[in-house]
């Protein structure tokens, strides 16, 4: 009798141990978990949001153009933004924050923001004109539901040159 219940109770202990070390290792990679920072956390939501449809170049200029738009965004008196990526230029539209208006200082900081968090930028157009806005973001939303940027240069081409010469 007392061999079984040695027996019963050094098999409760293994059973025990076991379920400490495995929670312990659902702890660790909770804790990991929350160290990663809230840009990777947001980046990786993005990528996770972008369609099966769209794939390698396309998916790369989508994710350089979300994160122009993104550090832009964050800028003070920047309410929302926008931007497309061609070639070597990317036009951005804004949408200013009540009070605000597009200034030659406003433009330089989001021309000086875009140009640093994309390094292969070579031109950046800005505009506040809410037609654009919503012309770039139409473009956007085709190239998200799988549309190639082949179907889409007439647009974008068409946003550069009115942004060029207003």
């Amino acid at each position: 009798m007392r061999r079984r219940n040695l027996y019963t109770i050094r098999v409760v202990l293994f059973i025990l141990i076991i379920g400490i070390i495995t929670s312990s290792c659902g702890l660790r990679e909770d804790a990991v978990e929350e160290n990663r920072s809230e840009e990777d956390m947001i980046q990786e939501d993005y990528e996770n949001e972008i369609g099966l449809d769209v794939g390698g170049k396309d998916h790369d200029l989508l994710l350089r153009s979300e994160g122009i738009s993104d550090v832009v965004v964050n800028l003070y008196g920047i309410e929302n933004a926008t931007s497309i990526i061609f070639n070597d230029i990317v036009a951005i539209s804004v949408k200013l924050a009540d009070g605000y208006t597009l200034t030659d200082g406003i433009k330089e900081m989001i021309m000086n923001t875009a140009l640093k968090k994309d390094t292969m930028i070579r031109q950046v157009l800005i505009t506040d004109d809410k037609e654009i806005f919503n012309e770039i973001e139409v473009v956007l939303e085709a190239l998200l539901n799988g549309r190639s940027y082949d179907d889409q240069v007439k647009k974008i081409n068409r946003i550069i040159e009115k942004i060029k010469n207003e």
